[in-house]
């Protein structure tokens, strides 16, 4: 994906939405909307030796490019693969918002460590890999095409990547594939269908008059099922027909997720043409001598990385929480890694780590998305320490990362801001950065407000003692009666709003209602600007989304949730009283 939307997997024709889990490093305890320090998930052997100073962010005429992804060369400056073909979601006047394709200037974009951009090289490809040869010859790739530029950006040569071979034979692979799964999804609704039938002949084979309410209740599930096996089937039908469906298989298959070169050879990470998962092909620096080294990869998401140095292959098992050092015909030699959400040395969130980065010296770099924690282990698999943490957002996603040995600087990717986060050693970092005087500010200013429970009728939701009457005799509670009314609706069919939230002041969240209903989560203030407030909400010591509080009154406020500034639920609130005090409470001994 080239953004982190919330994940999706495909199974048949089901399309699911997975919630992965999220996390946040937290800066301060005791204070309104943050969360406590031991939930960073730290030992206190491995503190982190650096902290996000600024970003980079890559521009193309004073706006903002979509940026794929990224690396270092020897001299410490960014090359950034920017533009493309990406999904924006677009403002409309009304506030809905829109899924709409832009088209950018692919290019290879040279920014100074200070961020100042000084070359641009246009590419005929999107670029989405890139890494750097010892002699400093860049390789770019993307869209099933690989180039080689020279240090001057001079474009060398390009290629069509290896596990595309004829591109009518490629097409004609991609058909044959697309048709062979689409055969196995249909034949296996099929047969839920036939035994669906089974059944609802064998029920009906009993007279209508001697059938139990519990025969009359299974056919009538067995009937909606069958309708629906159906549907499904004539969708598949549907998704089979015509060259749109094979215009977006052989675009997806062409994708090219990693590039790692050494002394003598470069290696791609390919989407697999046949069935699902990736591969990793090899080939020579003039791109001859094409071989397949490993097939059958996994990977979250679209997401699969790989690195090389002149000894190992180096792959980044996101969903073995594992990395795998092989040799260059792809025989594995070991691996090392966990998945632990409390050990300093494994790797939490869904499938980690998402990225990882070869030093000079051998040691291995990784990346973990929606933590956003960066750890270097030697190539012997032991943890040497941790590095610090990108503000990258939750999320299964590219996070791309990188070392300056010459300024002790570590980068990571943030995709969905469209930039580079930079990281220098807690010496030289600002002991408070502008992000973290900010989200003091709102702590002590509307985060203050915020603090307290907020529901649309002001009530909890087991509050069931309210009538309307009382509604009826004021004229603005009844106009706010048809928002909630309106709002309540809406909660019926979407996922994401909260029929109640509470923000506790020690950072705890609770929610009711909607998908986000969950333990464990928190709160913790990003900014103010005039009367609105934003928040992020952390689940599982993972920021994912954040909240938008737009106070009306002290009582009253408009609160949306964002993903990647994208709105998913907007309602007004309106302020729960609080409770009484335990010594106020009645003689029933009980509390609210």
């Amino acid at each position: 994906m080239s953004k982190a939307e919330p994940c999706t997997k495909l199974s048949g024709a089901f399309l699911r939405l997975i919630l992965v889990s999220w996390s946040a490093i937290c800066l301060a305890d005791e204070k309104v909307g943050s969360t406590k320090p031991e939930a960073s998930g730290f030992v206190h052997e491995f503190q982190p030796t650096h902290k996000q100073a600024r970003i980079i962010r890559p521009l193309f005429e004073d706006q903002p490019i979509a940026l794929n992804t990224f690396c270092l060369d020897h001299n410490g400056n960014i090359l950034a693969c920017v533009g493309g073909s990406n999904v924006q979601y677009l403002v409309s006047k009304d506030g809905s918002q829109q899924a709409k394709t832009v088209e950018q200037p692919r290019q290879l974009q040279c920014y100074s460590p200070e961020g100042t951009l000084f070359r641009s090289v246009d590419l005929s490809f999107k670029p989405t890999a890139i890494n750097v040869a010892a002699n400093g010859i860049v390789f770019v790739a993307g869209e099933g095409k690989i180039a080689r530029i020279d240090s001057e950006g001079r474009v060398l040569a390009t290629a069509d990547s290896p596990h595309i071979g004829s591109l009518e034979d490629f097409k004609q692979r991609i058909e044959n594939a697309a048709k062979k799964q689409l055969e196995e999804n249909s034949t296996r609704y099929r047969e839920q269908v036939a035994r669906i039938e089974d059944r609802i002949k064998a029920l009906k084979e009993t007279p209508e008059t001697d059938r139990t309410e519990i025969d009359a209740r299974r056919l009538t599930t067995y009937e909606k099922q069958k309708e629906l096996y159906e549907t499904q089937i004539s969708a598949l039908k549907g998704s089979g027909s015509g060259s749109g469906s094979t215009s977006l298989a052989m675009s997806r298959k062409l994708g090219i997720t990693a590039l790692a070169v050494t002394s003598k050879d470069v290696f791609l990470c390919t989407y697999a043409v046949e069935g699902s998962g990736f591969e990793v092909w090899r080939m020579t620096h003039d791109f001859s001598e094409p071989t397949k080294v490993v097939e059958k990869l996994g990977g979250c998401c679209g997401q699969c990385d790989i690195q090389a140095t002149d000894s190992h292959l180096v792959l980044a098992e996101n969903t073995k929480f594992k990395v795998a050092l092989l040799n260059r015909d792809g025989e594995r030699l070991m691996d090392f890694g966990k998945g632990d959400r409390k050990a300093v040395d494994g790797f939490g969130s869904c499938c980690n780590p998402m990225n990882i980065r070869c030093c000079d010296n051998g040691d291995i770099l990784t990346a973990e998305s929606s933590i956003g924690t960066i750890k270097r282990f030697n190539k012997d698999g032991e943890l040497l320490g941790v590095i610090g943490k990108g503000k990258i957002g939750g999320g299964c996603k590219h996070v791309a990362v990188a070392f300056d040995p010459q300024r002790d600087r570590y980068y990571m990717m943030n995709v969905d801001k469209d930039h580079i986060c930079v990281l220098v050693p807690n010496s030289e970092a600002p002991e408070i950065t502008a992000e973290e005087a900010m989200a003091k500010l709102a702590r002590e200013g509307l985060g203050q407000k915020l603090v307290g429970a907020w529901s649309l009728d002001g009530k909890t939701p087991d509050d069931e003692n309210a009538t309307s009457k009382t509604v009826e005799e004021n004229s603005e509670t009844k106009s706010n009666s048809k928002l909630i009314s309106a709002s309540r609706l809406r909660l019926s069919s979407d996922p994401y709003s909260s029929l109640f939230l509470s923000f506790e002041p020690d950072g705890n969240l609770i929610t009711r209602g909607g998908r986000s209903t969950a333990v464990d989560q928190g709160w913790e203030c990003i900014r103010q600007d005039g009367n609105t407030l934003y928040v992020s909400k952390i689940q599982g010591n993972i920021e994912y989304y954040e909240y938008k509080v737009e106070f009306v009154t002290d009582d009253e406020a408009t609160i949306s949730l964002l993903y990647n500034d994208r709105v998913l639920s907007c309602n007004r609130y309106q302020r729960v009283p609080a409770t009484p005090e335990a010594g106020a409470a009645d003689n029933s001994g009980e509390t609210e």
